[in-house]
């Protein structure tokens, strides 16, 4: 069920100037394959399928680049775009009366669109993003976390070329988080004793007579059925002093899951407890700081849900044999051509970078083994 959470005034006249994260990735390589890969994407839309896939191929190409790959961004692309479907016809730009009504209706995706192309050639992407990823940020679930993600991974480009196209990608990021926006029990009150591994082992479970969906959109939503359980164990997190390494410990949580349930057929969605996190880590540092906590706290109940949605087993498996070279979680990403592997490889890299454990590393490089395109 979509909620609706009333978001804070329209731009005022001081408009926040933040710039790109201090400590920007490394710049493209030569030949700008992440912007000739959003060419070939241009024409495609944020959904495939039929059933609401969503259109990974931006997020894939972008993180191809981060994990020092460009060379495998075209022919990764080219194989990708066939899965594809045409995008929408032109939008209509909203007016300030009516955005929060056109929150969580895809039909509106191209209106969107419109409306972030606006706020980006007015205000710029900085501004943009800090207005309203704290706007989005109770729908962080939508499209199964990708609508946060696609933003993530846009902003990301922008820091380090700022071009047309990726403002364009950016704008399609949030059109999409807008556009399938979608709420869960809640709000995320951080009240709590514990941290990130304690409070995700303390999660409810979704009752075994939940209905079976062909979604994760649709399966978390039966969450309203443990409600109550599931607001008091969100809340048990304790409010952290340093939202960006709370969020690579709720990754490091995400990899242990794919450990704990490998065989389980879940892999796909207990991959998002893992790029979630590290996505909207890429985005704290746009934000103002009084926003951070309240957007943590949401990106860190979308994770909840996934887990509780999806990890039957928590007790994480002991360390086997020796964990993957992170070259060789890269070349099995690869060898899958699988889009998942892929954004899963370059999230579970920057997790163990950010906590020394090699578990990302090992989890992320039997997952990608089960993956495939």
């Amino acid at each position: 069920m979509v909620k609706r959470t009333p978001g804070p005034a329209p731009f005022p006249a001081a408009i926040h100037t933040g710039t790109v994260p201090a400590s920007p990735p490394p710049p493209d390589a030569p030949g700008d394959a992440y912007d000739e890969a959003l060419e070939a994407l241009a024409a495609f839309g944020p959904e495939f399928g039929g059933s609401g896939l969503s259109n990974h191929g931006p997020m894939a190409a972008e993180a191809l680049v981060a994990l020092g790959r460009p060379e495998a961004v075209a022919p990764w692309v080219a194989a990708y775009r066939r899965r594809l479907e045409p995008g929408p016809g032109p939008g209509r730009p909203l007016d300030s009366a009516e955005w929060e009504a056109a929150l969580g209706h895809m039909e509106r995706y191209a209106d969107w669109v419109v409306h972030f192309e606006a706020a980006l050639a007015e205000h710029g992407p900085a501004a943009t993003v800090a207005r309203w990823v704290p706007r989005l940020a109770p729908g962080s679930i939508a499209a199964a976390t990708h609508g946060l993600l696609r933003t993530a991974h846009a902003w990301r480009a922008l820091g380090r070329q700022d071009r047309p196209g990726r403002r364009h990608e950016l704008a399609q990021g949030l059109a999409y988080w807008a556009a399938r926006y979608q709420e869960l029990p809640g709000p995320p009150l951080l009240l709590g004793p514990f941290g990130a591994e304690e409070a995700v082992a303390a999660l409810p479970a979704l009752p075994e007579e939940a209905p079976a969906e062909p979604s994760i959109s649709r399966q978390v939503a039966h969450l309203e059925m443990i409600a109550a359980p599931f607001e008091q164990a969100v809340a048990a997190l304790g409010d952290p002093a340093d939202p960006s390494a709370a969020l690579a410990q709720l990754a490091l949580a995400g990899t242990g899951a794919l450990e704990a349930n490998a065989g389980r057929g879940v892999d796909i969605a207990l991959v998002h407890a893992v790029t979630a996190p590290m996505g909207l880590e890429l985005l704290l540092g746009a934000l103002d700081a009084a926003d951070r906590p309240t957007v943590f706290a949401y990106g860190w109940q979308a994770v909840a849900a996934l887990h509780a949605t999806y990890a039957t087993e928590r007790a994480v498996p002991a360390p086997g044999s020796a964990a993957p070279s992170p070259d060789e979680v890269v070349e099995a990403a690869l060898a899958s051509g699988d889009e998942h592997a892929i954004k899963l490889a370059e999230a579970a890299l920057r997790t163990a970078a950010a906590t020394g454990s090699s578990l990302p590393l090992t989890a992320a490089g039997a997952a990608v083994g089960r993956l495939r395109a």
